[in-house]
């Protein structure tokens, strides 16, 4: 759409909004093809479904989101826990996946109505899966050379046992 100055192809920051292929003629001698992506049809290791859902390159309806964002919160607190409590304002110290989805929820004032201040963990993980896409966590690397190497080496002694 921005090549071409005008609106021709449908986007949006989900899966699945192109539905067909479609050609867009730029110049002289160049096109634009637009085509739907393609999904691995067997994701082998499910932290590479997790790493997915959690950028939003699977849709909501395959995954529960409550679980992506706990797996998304471990990372963090691994990683990055200056950038939780940077947006959040809450200490990470002795947290875990869980924790995490409990504090932003108490922060953002994520409560269930009717059940006398429960707090609402599904709201809290979309706020918290929102923030990341959005990236109001900071610069974020879900998977490093390392992190992926030593994914490998577990899978390996798995299997062998």
């Amino acid at each position: 759409n921005a090549l071409l100055k005008r609106k021709v192809a449908k986007v949006g920051d989900e899966p699945a909004v192109t539905k067909t292929q479609q050609g867009f003629n730029l110049g002289k001698h160049m096109w634009l093809i637009d085509t739907p992506g393609l999904m691995w049809p067997r994701i082998e290791h499910d932290e590479d479904g997790m790493m997915l859902a959690a950028s939003h390159a699977i849709g909501r309806n395959a995954v529960i989101d409550e679980e992506v964002a706990t797996f998304l919160a471990n990372i963090l607190l691994e990683r990055y826990p200056a950038g939780l409590t940077a947006r959040y304002g809450f200490k990470t110290e002795g947290l875990d996946g869980p924790g995490v989805l409990e504090a932003v929820a108490g922060r953002r004032g994520c409560l269930i109505k009717g059940r006398g201040g429960e707090l609402d963990l599904e709201k809290a993980s979309m706020i918290l899966l929102q923030d990341y896409r959005d990236g109001a966590l900071g610069r974020i690397s879900l998977e490093t050379p390392e992190t992926r190497r030593a994914m490998f080496e577990l899978s390996r002694r798995t299997q062998s046992e």
